[in-house]
């Protein structure tokens, strides 16, 4: 399908533009949404340092406490398992008595409890307060907690995700949805005189109770803040699915500050803070879509400016397009005058650009073809007025013609029969000159020319020439080129008859291979050495510039007139031996005279 041209430009400055303006949008939208996610990050890292205090208080508050509770007398005493068994049974009870006043005093613990190696328990909850011997029959002895936590320096470790019913002894009695989240504090007392004796104090924390402290008031459904300790493990958060899961790998790995933005289903930004003590990490997740609110309304505007600019652009547009096309169509109405037959049509000035310039040249073109044809006509007619003298110039060929037909009829008179026959055949000669003047002849007249002129060689030689013709009468009116024969037979009597006192047979074969005419021009003469061959073949290949000189430049020049005339494939092929003769083929296309003559 054909478009215009003022349609392809438009289109190509509407897509241009449009894709400008889609780019344009779209990185001012990446910018504005940088721009708020990167003041959410600075908001949520202030927000993490105002709250840093509180935590690094509520961790070093509770750590003082499980010291004293593990430096207590009482504690050693019931774990040392001095006395009688009724003196370490009031030991425990005093224990549990210690442990409900530590929770009385700090609010924010939920139960603790003591889990000796040899499996006695000592334990205090909000609700009750136990001590028992379970031979390790205790669940807590089973859970992961437990198996991993028994360092014996004493150190501090927290965990999360815990609940009440990790730490009874009837654990299936307890609905775990109906009880808090804890935050767990674990201390591991070493007995090196008694290892059996050796213990896990277990301060269990309400996880609530840390939550509230860097909870913020923007948290929501779609906002979660957690804790997370040392190896990544969330201890604490406002979404409480989340508590004892591992978190992000990039949150618990990198030092310091920063946020990172994750794509896909949950398209997020997360903030992540680390707390002066270095254990515990602050993370906030931010959905993308928050952000999106914000830049509704920055949407709306843009989308309103690209709707107002494109509408522009299609105006502009359609308005530079057609200042600019007009020289053009102009220029092309032109052409089309000149197509048919208006000569030296001229443009307007056009305007100094490339359309001008095109138009400028237009004008020369046109002004070009105009003079051509003026002097064409005048080529002509000199033609007309050559052709005229050329006509006059035959004059002298048939004077001379007609002078050597009366000394013909002289010397037959005076009975000098040789003289008559040679100017006879010299006649006969120049007769093909002034009769026509083309190019090309027919295969017989070719041949009576070469007839007259081995008669003219005889009576300077001798007579001892002999020529054999074989020529087809489907043949004899082919188009040849004019005096193509004569050179080969006169190179035959020159070189093959020299050493042989001009004494041989010369036999000129005419016939066709397929659409080729081959004329054989063959002598019995002395012929020649292959070294002398060769250097006669690479003569006929040379160019034109290298064209020989001297020995067998008829030769040549017949070679380099059949190429000429038509084409590379044509030509003469050359075959001799030594005292066995020479044969020369002639090679050219078959055509009638008629058809070479159009």
């Amino acid at each position: 399908m054909n478009t215009s041209l003022r349609r392809q430009l438009s289109l190509i400055f509407l897509a241009i533009a449009s894709l400008i303006l889609l780019l344009s949008s779209i990185f001012v939208y990446l910018q504005v949404m940088d721009i708020l996610q990167s003041r959410s990050e600075q908001s949520t890292i202030q927000l993490f340092r105002q709250v840093e205090r509180g935590l690094e208080t509520f961790r070093n508050e509770a750590e003082q406490v499980a010291y004293q509770v593990q430096m207590a007398p009482l504690l050693r005493e019931v774990l040392e398992q001095r006395g009688t068994h009724v003196q370490h049974l009031f030991l425990t009870l005093d224990l549990r008595e210690l442990f409900k006043q530590t929770m009385a005093q700090y609010r924010y613990f939920d139960s603790i409890y003591l889990f000796t190696e040899d499996g006695e328990v000592v334990g205090a909850s909000g609700t009750r307060s136990y001590s028992l011997a379970t031979g390790k029959d205790h669940p807590f002895y089973q859970t992961a907690l437990y198996q991993r936590e028994k360092n014996p320096f004493s150190r501090s470790y927290w965990y999360g995700g815990q609940q009440p019913a990790d730490f009874m002894e009837r654990s299936e009695a307890t609905d775990r949805s109906q009880t808090p989240d804890l935050l767990t504090f674990v201390r591991y007392i070493a007995m090196p005189s008694n290892p059996e004796r050796s213990a896990m104090l277990i301060f269990n924390i309400k996880e609530s109770e840390l939550a509230a402290i860097y909870q913020d008031s923007y948290d929501g459904p779609d906002i979660h803040t957690y804790l997370v300790d040392r190896e990544g493990m969330i201890i604490s958060a406002t979404d409480k699915q989340a508590l004892g899961q591992a978190s992000d790998a990039r949150v618990a790995a990198t030092g310091g500050y920063g946020s990172y933005t994750e794509w896909g289903d949950r398209a997020r930004q997360v903030v992540h803070y680390e707390l002066g003590n270095k254990e515990w990490r602050l993370a906030r997740e931010i959905p993308i879509k928050l952000f999106n609110r914000d830049v509704m309304r920055l949407r709306e505007i843009l989308i309103l400016i690209t709707v107002i600019s494109l509408t522009l652009v299609v105006l502009l547009t359609f308005y530079g397009v057609r200042r600019i096309l007009l020289p053009l169509q102009e220029l092309t109405a032109k052409m089309k005058r000149l197509q048919h037959g208006d000569l030296g049509v001229l443009v307007d000035p056009q305007p100094r650009n490339e359309i001008g310039l095109l138009g400028m040249q237009f004008n020369r073109m046109s002004q070009s073809i105009r003079d051509l044809i003026d002097r064409n006509e005048e080529t002509e007619h000199k033609k007309r007025e050559v052709e005229v003298k050329v006509l006059q110039a035959q004059i002298t060929p048939h004077f001379l013609h007609n002078t050597l037909n009366s000394i013909k009829w002289i010397a037959l008179v005076s009975n000098a029969r040789h003289i008559a026959d040679g100017i006879a055949s010299l006649g006969g000669m120049l007769q093909l000159f002034y009769r026509d003047t083309a190019l090309f002849g027919t295969v017989r007249d070719e041949l009576a020319y070469i007839e007259h002129y081995v008669k003219l060689m005889n009576m300077r030689y001798g007579e001892g020439i002999t020529l054999h013709q074989t020529v087809p009468e489907a043949l004899a009116d082919a188009a040849v080129l004019k005096l193509s024969v004569q050179p080969l037979v006169e190179n035959a009597i020159l070189h093959g008859f020299e050493n042989k006192h001009y004494r041989g047979a010369i036999t000129i074969t005419v016939r066709e291979e397929g659409e080729l005419l081959l004329i054989e021009v063959a002598d019995d003469g002395s012929g020649m050495s292959e070294e002398r061959l060769e250097r006669l073949r690479s003569r006929l290949s040379a160019g034109r510039e290298d064209r020989p000189t001297g020995e067998s430049i008829g030769l040549s020049n017949t070679h380099y007139r059949l190429q000429l005339h038509y084409g590379q494939r044509y030509g003469l092929t050359i075959a001799s031996r030594r005292e066995q003769g020479t044969l020369v083929v002639l090679r050219m296309p078959k055509a009638g005279l008629d058809d070479r003559a159009t």
